[in-house]
């Protein structure tokens, strides 16, 4: 008999060939790793589940032995379990031994345990590559000296860092990561400092690591330095916060006109790279965008709707209504790309072609993207047929797409004459045909389908704020 074990949207199949991989941790209830695994297991067709389990400090041993014993693939370790279970893996990467700390657990089935890997560096390293921070020769300040902080130095001088300076209100354990560190061997030089000599560093055009928990939500209005000066100095600066999205320290650092970034994407790669340890596989890149996308929404949820679908499908019509219901604003993405374009929809597509319309939709999401909130969107009938752009919705809010029969659409529009699309000698036919074609993609980038064959206002608004 199969099973089903629901992962948010997704579904996967449990049978005998079904693999378990998970997280151990204390606590775990709050885990955003379920939604990076499942996700990826679901979207590649893997037949593996992700679970998170509760460890008591005293159990880890008997956790890591009774996980190969029941044949687990393999699990991710977080606080406060990433030192003491060094000691029960049979072997440990070489990045992790100089860490001093592990969250990754790879089977080993010829050497009768775990393999144990740091990805939370692999995972920043690969993230600020992808953002275009380059390391190499560059003076880098890190802020705090924990365990987080650690990985970071290593990175540095894995990148070719030509200095480092480790800032940390209780020096000693600075200068003994810079000892160690510093013994390493490479060219990189760690300079331990207290947090108060923050001002000594002459440098400028400084990369920055913001390595401590202060200013985690809810303490958002707090941050490890606040001298302006200091951020003056200041041209990246990278906070191991996600939460929230935009962090005290990375204002300070934008507001001196530098670049900055949260770790929500370490995470995500963390976890795909400890993905593909665990399968031997490499993830798509386009499965990894969706993952950032599902992360994003569970992370910041937004208090939008969004209706997508067809043209006559009701988005606007049932949209104001929806709007006036739940005391909402109301935007249609197509009028607002007429006010901004100062020009019709029909005169885009005639005078520039589909093509352009199509990407001005993507540039008007990038735009509305982190403005929008208490909003009911109505978004032009193609605008989802971009695989970007069904992103872009997911994270301005909740997707539903409006659907109907061909019918009842075509008498819904048949004396349109806006239309760019329906300016055809079978404008009927042609909507069979284009409905056909979009359906797959509509609901590829839905999260719920309302069915507005009726008419019916209410019964149409409850369907869309249900939860």
């Amino acid at each position: 008999m199969i099973n089903k074990y629901m992962e948010e949207e997704a579904m996967i199949e449990i049978d005998g060939k079904t693999r378990l991989i998970g997280l151990m941790g204390n606590p775990v209830e709050h885990t955003l790793s379920p939604v990076i695994h499942n996700g990826i297991s679901e979207r590649m067709g893997i037949p593996s589940v992700y679970m998170p389990f509760h460890v008591e400090a005293e159990r880890v041993s008997d956790a890591v032995k009774g996980a190969y014993a029941l044949n687990v693939l393999g699990m991710n370790v977080t606080v406060p379990h990433k030192n003491a279970v060094m000691k029960e893996l049979v072997e440990i990467d070489a990045a992790a031994e100089h860490i001093g700390a592990v969250n990754t657990l790879v089977r080993i089935d010829g050497k009768g345990g775990y393999k144990g890997y740091n990805t939370d560096m692999m995972g920043l390293r690969r993230q600020i590559h992808e953002d275009g921070v380059n390391l190499c020769r560059r003076t880098v300040v890190v802020l705090g000296a924990g365990g987080a902080a650690k990985a970071v130095v290593y990175m540095c001088l894995l990148d070719g860092a030509e200095k480092v300076y480790l800032l940390n209100r209780t020096v000693e354990k600075a200068q003994a990561i810079a000892v160690q560190m510093n013994g390493l061997g490479k060219d990189t030089m760690v300079i331990p400092k207290a947090m108060k000599d923050y001002a000594t560093i002459s440098e400028e055009n400084l990369i920055v690591f913001q390595a401590t928990s202060i200013g985690l939500s809810p303490n958002v209005d707090q941050v490890v330095l606040d001298d302006p000066a200091f951020y003056k100095k200041v041209r990246i600066g990278v906070d191991l916060i996600y939460n929230p999205a935009t962090t005290k320290f990375m204002q300070l650092v934008m507001e001196q006109g530098g670049k900055a970034y949260n770790a929500l994407k370490m995470l995500l790669y963390q976890g795909v790279i400890a993905y593909e340890l665990w399968h031997d596989i490499l993830v798509p890149q386009d499965i990894i965008d969706d993952i950032y996308v599902d992360l994003k929404r569970k992370v910041y949820p937004k208090d939008n709707y969004v209706l997508i679908g067809f043209m006559g499908s009701g988005k606007t019509t049932f949209g104001k209504a929806l709007a006036k219901h739940c005391g909402m604003d109301f935007l249609d993405t197509d009028e607002y790309i007429e006010q901004q374009a100062g020009k019709s929809i029909a005169q885009i597509f005639e005078e520039d072609g589909e093509e352009a319309f199509r990407q001005i939709e993507t540039e008007t999401l990038v735009q509305l993207r982190d403005s929008l909130h208490n909003t009911v969107v109505a978004t032009g009938g193609g605008m989802p047929l971009r695989k970007e752009n069904a992103r872009l919705l997911k994270e301005i809010g909740r997707v539903n797409y409006l659907t109907a029969t061909s019918r009842e659409i075509y008498d819904r529009v048949k004396g349109d004459t806006k239309r760019p699309l329906l300016q055809t000698e079978n404008p009927y036919e042609r909507i069979c045909n284009m409905m056909q074609e979009r359906k797959p993609k509509y609901e590829a980038a839905c999260d719920r389908v309302i069915d507005t064959n009726s008419n019916d206002i209410e019964e149409i608004i409850a369907s869309i704020i249900k939860k």
